[in-house]
């Protein structure tokens, strides 16, 4: 009987072991957003522009964002969530006045890059529009929002903040 329970005793450690090596260290792709979930305080330059809110919503598959602006009469909400069929987070921006940015693209490098293409209604009717969110290494989260209006040849920032935690 010892010779018997040896052997499956061997057969379970190991099978237990490789199911638990590579998972834990791996993260989900529709949770490869969370890093922007909580309360911020937004910074351009050490000065204060405004505050945003990014809760889970569906049960965990939803991210959504309530932005307002410090200075002067602007909100906007975005949803985001990732599209496992096309293996790419999206994202819809609408702010108060109806402009809207419809975005596309995945987390790489530790940043989260998404791009639109002309069909969002922002800027020019040619824009194009690219927001990457970087993960600092003090927990800090740094927006980056570019467009272009030449394919890509020239890219403008339209906004560079940082977000920090709300104490």
């Amino acid at each position: 009987m010892k010779h018997l329970l040896f052997p499956i005793f061997i057969l379970l450690y190991f099978t237990s072991f490789s199911q638990n090596s590579g998972t834990d260290n791996t993260i989900l792709p529709h949770r490869l957003f969370d890093f922007w979930l909580g309360e911020w305080d937004v910074f351009t330059n050490d000065e204060l522009v405004g505050h945003n809110t990014i809760s889970l919503l569906q049960n965990g598959n939803l991210l959504q964002e309530n932005w307002v602006s410090e200075k002067e009469n602007f909100t906007g909400t975005s949803y985001s969530f990732y599209n496992e069929k096309i293996d790419k987070w999206q994202q819809i921006w609408i702010d108060k006045n109806g402009n809207n940015l419809l975005l596309k693209g995945n987390f790489d490098n530790g940043k989260m890059v998404l791009s639109s293409s002309t069909d969002s209604n922002m800027g020019e009717d040619q824009s194009l529009h690219r927001i990457s969110w970087i993960v600092m290494p003090n927990g800090d989260v740094k927006q980056i929002w570019e467009s272009t209006i030449d394919d890509g040849e020239i890219w403008s920032i339209q906004f560079e903040g940082v977000y920090k935690k709300k104490k």
